[in-house]
């Protein structure tokens, strides 16, 4: 059986590529409104950050 494919995605600040779960993932929900998204499902642009930035 092959190996699972795991998701990456690159944080917006250090440019480094790591497996989606590994990151925090912030959402615009509307022109004024930024949440941190700690289900990954919200509605919204998102993007990625490392957790340690």
């Amino acid at each position: 059986m092959p190996p699972k494919h795991i998701p990456e995605r690159s944080c917006v600040a250090c440019r480094e590529s790591k497996p989606k779960r590994e990151l925090v993932r912030v959402v615009r929900i509307s022109d004024q409104l930024i949440e941190v998204d700690l289900t990954g499902k919200k509605n919204g642009r998102g993007a990625y950050l490392c957790p340690a930035v």
